[in-house]
């Protein structure tokens, strides 16, 4: 009797002991945790970049045998804007450009030297766009000028063109607060009266396609 109360209470310490030696007890493998998930990149902000590019166009005159020239040329500038993203993946926004290079021709109509040339151009619109994370795919539209010169043997004038552009692109950010693009746009200017012997109406219109990169002034990738 006395040997079966012995191992009772034997049985009984060990079961109120067992729970704190487990718990003493160090615990077998690592303990993997989760890993948090990666932030998406966010579009809002200011920004500011450059461009170059390559252009073509064609000038045709309205009114006389000045005749039509084939413009095409280099171009490079700077690119200033604002994003701003919502509802979670659309990005609205503003942007001005300026650029400055050679998109010139040789009007067709006569050996004698009639010239056209934009040498200095920019815009200014507004953008829509949808956002993949880093990836962002836009159409663009708004205002387009140039500055542009038409020659005539030794007579020659300078106007500024004012019309409407409308492009898109797809933008790229490949580091946290760096972007790069590449951007289509067509702009029509109208047509401008040229004082050349005779007088000249000439319209114009321009195609470009630029490869850009902006700095970011937001979050980018937090």
């Amino acid at each position: 009797m006395k040997k079966f109360m012995l191992s009772c209470v034997a049985l009984g310490a060990i079961a109120v002991a067992a729970p704190a030696l487990a718990a003493d007890l160090p615990t077998r493998g690592p303990v993997y945790k989760a890993a948090p998930a990666a932030p998406l990149f966010s579009w809002t902000g200011f920004y500011v970049g450059g461009h170059v590019g390559y252009g073509w166009g064609d000038a045709t005159a309205q009114n006389n045998g000045w005749g039509s020239a084939n413009t095409h040329g280099w171009f490079g500038g700077g690119q200033i804007g604002y994003n701003y993203q919502f509802a979670p993946n659309w990005v609205w926004g503003a942007e001005a450009d300026i650029s400055a290079g050679a998109i010139s021709g040789d009007s067709s109509a006569s050996p004698l030297t009639r010239q056209f040339k934009t040498d200095l151009f920019g815009t200014a619109r507004l953008r829509l766009g949808y956002a993949v994370d880093r990836t962002l795919f836009y159409g663009t539209g708004g205002l387009a000028w140039a500055n542009s010169k038409a020659n005539w043997i030794d007579d020659r004038d300078t106007q500024t063109n004012i019309g409407w552009a409308l492009g898109g692109g797809i933008e790229y950010a490949f580091a946290p607060n760096w972007t790069a693009k590449i951007e289509y746009m067509h702009a029509d200017y109208g047509h401008d009266d040229y004082a050349i012997l005779p007088t000249t109406s000439i319209s114009l219109k321009t195609d470009t396609v630029k490869l850009g990169v902006n700095y970011l002034f937001g979050t980018g990738g937090r």
